[in-house]
């Protein structure tokens, strides 16, 4: 069954995401999957009644929900909504939804980032030599035009929409040889004083 399809974030649902903690747990819970209030504060240094009024907002917003599947009694798990989220940036440029687009995006860029930079540092000596040597990391420079760059967007989009599929019920077990693998994919137009 495929996920159901992505929500758009309007200026109403951006305000439940716009504060750093709450765009941390967000990430952790589309990158690491579903956990309780307590792991979450755990995790971050939190309090468990920080973390479980934050949650609470999000789940208000449509961004998670409790995971039907874990959890018994008094220990709620929550998920990241299953189809995820998008926003348009362009479409939140009137009054505070452009500055609170601008925190989160900036938030879950710096979150991928650090990520990022701790593979680069030291992350590939604590896997295996294979998969070290399975990972990626290239750049390419294509002179496009906007709907050609849109094109290979959509294109690179659909590649890892359909690895998603593929792999949608496995969970990360070393034991059973998977792990989380992370793909990060940037397109942008380069800055017009860059290109000779």
């Amino acid at each position: 069954m495929a996920d159901p399809p992505r929500r758009n974030i309007d200026a109403t649902t951006l305000r439940g995401l716009a504060h750093p903690l709450r765009v941390q747990l967000y990430d952790a819970l589309v990158t690491y999957g579903p956990a309780t209030a307590t792991m979450l504060a755990g995790r971050f240094g939190e309090s468990t009644g920080s973390t479980s009024y934050h949650l609470r907002q999000l789940a208000k917003h449509g961004f998670v929900e409790e995971d039907p599947f874990r959890g018994a009694g008094r220990e709620r798990y929550w998920r990241a909504y299953p189809g995820g989220a998008q926003l348009d940036g362009y479409e939140l440029t009137d009054g505070g939804s452009g500055e609170a687009a601008r925190l989160v995006v900036g938030e879950l860029h710096r979150t991928q980032s650090a990520r990022l930079e701790h593979w680069l540092a030291a992350g590939y000596l604590h896997v295996p030599r294979e998969w070290g040597r399975a990972s990626v990391d290239t750049t390419a420079h294509l002179r496009l035009r906007a709907g050609e760059l849109a094109e290979l967007g959509a294109e690179l989009t659909a590649v890892l929409d359909a690895w998603r599929e593929r792999v949608r019920d496995r969970d990360a077990d070393p034991e059973a040889g998977t792990r989380i693998v992370e793909v990060q994919l940037h397109t942008f137009p380069v800055a017009a004083e860059d290109v000779p």
